[in-house]
């Protein structure tokens, strides 16, 4: 099962500011909305089980946050005043996937190009060499940010016809001490489609696109393209 829950916040609510400060804060709220699927022991990546994905839109009345999960979220311990919930079962439509439909898309994603972990690379991009650090990643933009979802897409099973790319504020977790300083940035891919492997685009929804899952990256909308 994939639901997908509509999230508006009621912004003269203190709670409902609080949670939409960061990206941060939505992960820990969605998680503690996912709280019964999760179990009482600790897991290593209780966003990965839960299957939680989201994004953060703008509409006309302000920010309204999209979430993606496994099972059913407790939309019920947003409590009063925090704003409005709704919710849908994606699974009709992703079993409906067909090859060689066209679909309108949208993508939050944090568009990168990995580096290595040598001392030079952390210079190239103004940091400090840390120890532990796997790889370091630069940044991308523009058209380079486009080239990357265009090679992603084709993994991910759609043929892209269209791709509208748009600059977004940086995700970021400063975390509950204020000290994790995670800042990702992120840019919007909109656009059409068209489905060239259904069983590859299930998977791109459900799994995700990219990095930064935990900050409101890497979730991938569909709708039909006649919508």
């Amino acid at each position: 099962m994939t639901w997908l829950t509509k999230i508006t916040p009621d912004l003269s609510s203190r709670r409902a500011r609080a949670a939409f400060s960061n990206a941060g804060e939505l992960h820990r709220l969605l998680i503690d909305l996912a709280s019964e699927h999760l179990g009482e022991e600790t897991m290593p990546s209780p966003r990965q089980h839960a299957g939680i994905l989201f994004r953060v839109d703008e509409a006309r009345t302000g920010p309204v946050l999209l979430a993606q999960s496994h099972g059913r979220l407790a939309v019920d311990r947003l409590g009063d005043g925090f704003g409005q919930a709704a919710e849908r079962d994606l699974a009709p439509f992703l079993a409906g996937l067909e090859k060689g439909r066209e679909v309108r898309y949208r993508l939050a994603a944090t568009p990168c190009k990995r580096l290595g972990k040598s001392e030079k690379n952390a210079e190239r991009l103004g940091e400090r060499a840390r120890p532990g650090v796997n790889a370091y990643t630069r940044p991308l933009y523009g058209a380079d940010a486009e080239q990357w979802w265009r090679e992603r897409a084709e993994r991910c099973g759609l043929e892209l016809r269209e791709v509208r790319s748009t600059g977004m504020g940086p995700a970021l977790d400063p975390g509950r001490s204020g000290r994790r300083k995670v800042r990702l940035h992120m840019t919007r891919f909109d656009g059409y489609a068209v489905v060239t492997d259904p069983e590859a685009v299930r998977g791109a929804v459900v799994e995700g696109v990219g990095r930064g899952k935990s900050f409101g990256c890497g979730m991938l909308s569909l709708a039909s393209a006649e919508w």
